[in-house]
């Protein structure tokens, strides 16, 4: 590249004054060229023009003499002398021939005139008339007509054309002409002059440019009525004779000017190089010190050219934007290290739910164990079998209370709950929570205080699920409270809300924990025994719980060591309208002992319960899957059927549709017993015709009341057994 242009600087600045220099010669060169050519396109314009003027000026003096010629024609033949000459010999020779004598020009146009009689024949004439035989056929032909008309005759070698018209000589006394004056004008001596000709005829027709420029070049001849249908007009050079060769623009000089500017330009580049390459050098230190010193405060000089200073402020803008980005990419990071944290923190809740969910698991595992051991070993009648059945049984309920607060978190955050509610008073509510919670406040041998209005506190909400609530609060504040401790629980009525204020002098809550005290998992410091128990879900319910029945909780703790207090917020109703009395008892339980078949895959599920209904005075049998459970029901002799619904194979809704099939089983018990307990598992078992739904591990009382306040099969079925 060097050795073929080493006249091309390779300076910016002077390669940008040689580039203005061309580009200002070129924009010279260019607007002489342009100027000539839009000179010239107006000097062409000019000369149609004045052309098309002319040939309008022409048109309108050949229409001039045409309009002279028709009236004057028009005058002779309504002439007297030409009427009496008609019909008077004598005064043929004595008017009529002085008359036509003294016809030889109109308006400078020599013209022949001819007077002929209706047959055409000639009676006189202005002495230098001379018609062809063909002009005379002519005449002959359409004198009868009565009409003025006119014709052009042009000779052989069409070198010469004449205007022939004939003027009719109408009387009132006549219909027909009585004779005619034909007059004839050469064409040549009609001038249109230099440049022009007179046309006559039907213009060319076509696309053809050839065509399209005479119809351009040409003026139309506005012409009496006798000569309109020869359409005269007047055509010319469209240039009016002026030729290009006229406006020829000198290019040389042309060329000089532009050379000798161009030079000039030059000359003025270089000399303004110096300049522009001083503060391009200085911006280019500037960038060399940035690019070896790094990302700094230090900004670029603004000063100097224009353009210089624009790019140094686009640099300098550039740099803050960089500093920006980099102060945001500092932000982004804490940020990302703050979200490591809250991650961290979550996978150490997890951490923590697992290991008190394997430690709130194996604590009644252990009990449980040692009370099955000790039932194997000791006799029946041992009193311990009393205790160790009741240790098992709490055990039990406490295990099922946790596997119930993870299904009621898990549809609660998949909006799965639903709600029965009914008009409540919240004092019974409370009431019920506190049974529920006492054998925990006592054990740790808190003292309890209730604070209640006198009138009732009515909500519309769920009792089960209200009940829920409180007691959550109440478990909650009996295990953050240390033995000994003092709990508070108190329901006041407000205008239009009824608070239900759980409090305690217990632990209380790090300032650091209140935002998330609602949250999944998060619990408290606890002790090293971990005794206060539960998972941390207990206070995520509460909010879900309150939130659903469109009320609202809150906590307040002055601190650690300082208590805690949880207040609960739930819209206020009017007492109903009070129900009218039933007039029909309800038919009282029998108490009747009922022949029952269990049907369970477990085996040890199965043989307990049914060694529990045994014990309760029941005939048990038992079924390990579908097909088995039916075969025993075609034997008969069964009135209520306990189910399994996971069963392998048949399910245990296909054994309840099949069972109601049974003319002997339309009327029986069927219970549906199973892990699943969500709304739509209890809808499947209705559709299956079963009259309960119970959830693993059922209650036993809850079961056996079913049993006993049954009142038997409607219909013919099996009676119950004494």
């Amino acid at each position: 590249m060097t050795g073929r242009l080493r006249w091309f600087p390779t300076s910016l600045a002077r390669r940008f004054a040689l580039a203005a220099a061309l580009l200002v010669a070129s924009a010279l060169v260019g607007t002489s060229i342009t100027s000539w050519w839009l000179i010239n396109q107006q000097h062409d314009r000019a000369l149609q023009e004045l052309a098309a003027r002319e040939r309008q000026f022409r048109a309108a003096a050949v229409s001039s003499d045409l309009n002279a010629l028709a009236v004057r024609m028009a005058e002779i033949a309504g002439s007297t002398i030409l009427a009496t000459g008609l019909v008077d010999s004598v005064g043929r020779e004595t008017y009529l021939g002085p008359f036509l004598a003294g016809i030889r020009q109109i308006n400078g146009i020599p013209v022949q005139v001819m007077l002929t009689d209706f047959a055409g024949t000639e009676i006189s004439s202005n002495g230098n008339a001379k018609f062809s035989a063909d002009e005379m056929a002519w005449l002959r032909q359409h004198i009868e007509s009565g009409q003025p008309m006119a014709r052009i005759f042009t000779s052989a070698d069409g070198s010469t054309a004449a205007l022939v018209a004939l003027e009719p000589m109408l009387y009132p006394r006549t219909t027909s002409p009585e004779g005619a004056v034909l007059y004839k004008v050469d064409l040549r001596d009609i001038k249109v002059g230099t440049g022009m000709t007179l046309e006559w005829g039907i213009p060319p027709a076509g696309s053809s440019s050839e065509a399209a420029e005479q119809v351009a070049s040409s003026a139309p001849v506005s012409s009496p009525t006798v000569f309109t249908p020869l359409q005269f007009r007047v055509r010319g050079d469209q240039w009016g004779g002026t030729g290009r060769a006229e406006l020829s623009v000198p290019y040389v000089h042309v060329l000089l000017i532009s050379l000798t500017l161009f030079s000039a330009v030059v000359l003025v580049g270089i000399t303004l190089t110096r300049l522009l390459t001083r503060d391009l050098q200085r911006l280019e230190a500037f960038s060399r010190q940035l690019f070896g010193s790094g990302l700094k405060t230090e900004r670029a000089p603004e000063g100097g050219s224009d353009e210089v200073a624009g790019l140094a402020k686009a640099i300098n803008g550039m740099l803050d934007r960089l500093h920006d980005q980099h102060a945001d990419l500092l932000h982004e990071r804490e940020k990302l290290t703050q979200l490591t944290q809250a991650l961290q923190a979550a996978d150490r809740n997890k951490d923590n739910f697992l290991a008190m969910l394997g430690h709130e698991l194996r604590n009644p595992l252990a009990p449980i164990s040692a009370g099955a051991e000790l039932l194997r070993r000791i006799p029946d009648t041992d009193p311990r079998v009393m205790r160790t059945s009741e240790v098992i049984s709490r055990q039990v309920r406490h295990m099922t209370k946790i596997i119930n607060d993870l299904l009621d978190v898990s549809r609660v955050t998949r909006g799965l709950i639903t709600l029965d509610k009914t008009v409540i008073d919240v004092n019974e509510i409370v009431s019920a929570a506190i049974e529920q919670v006492r054998p925990l406040i006592e054990s740790r041998r808190h003292s309890l205080s209730l604070s209640v209005p006198d009138g009732a506190a009515l909500v519309r909400a769920d009792r089960a699920r209200l009940v829920q609530v409180v007691s959550n609060l109440l478990t909650n504040s009996a295990r953050y409270t240390a033995e000994g401790g003092q709990l508070l629980v108190d329901v006041s009525l407000q205008a239009d809300e009824v608070r239900i204020s759980v409090q305690d002098n217990g632990v209380g809550i790090a300032p650091d924990l209140m935002p998330q005290i609602f949250d999944l998992f998060t619990q408290g410091t606890r002790t090293v025994d971990r005794n206060e128990g539960g998972l941390g879900l207990g206070l995520a319910l509460v909010k879900n719980l309150v939130a659903l029945h469109g009320g609202s909780v809150n906590a307040v703790s002055a601190g650690l060591g300082q208590g805690a207090a949880f207040t609960v917020r739930l819209p206020r109703v009017q007492a109903p309208s009070p129900a009218p009395e039933a007039d029909d008892e309800p038919p009282a339980p029998t108490g009747g002992h009922w022949r029952v078949l269990v049907v369970d895959d477990n085996v040890d599920a199965a043989q307990t319960l049914a060694q529990l209904l045994t014990v309760e005075g029941h005939e048990v049998r038992v079924a390990h899957d579908g097909p088995m459970a039916l075969s025993l029901a075609e034997q008969g002799n069964t009135d209520v059927f306990i189910l399994d619904i996971g069963l392998p194979g048949m399910d245990g809704t296909e054994v309840a549709r099949r069972l109601r099939a049974m003319p002997a089983y339309r009327n029986a018990m069927l219970i549906a017993l199973t892990g699943y307990g969500q709304s739509t598992d209890r809808q499947r078992s209705a559709e299956a015709r079963f009259d309960h739904h119970l959830v693993k591990p059922a209650d036993v009382m809850v079961l056996q009341n079913l049993l006993t306040g049954w009142a038997g099969p409607r219909a013919a079925a099996p009676q119950p057994r004494a």
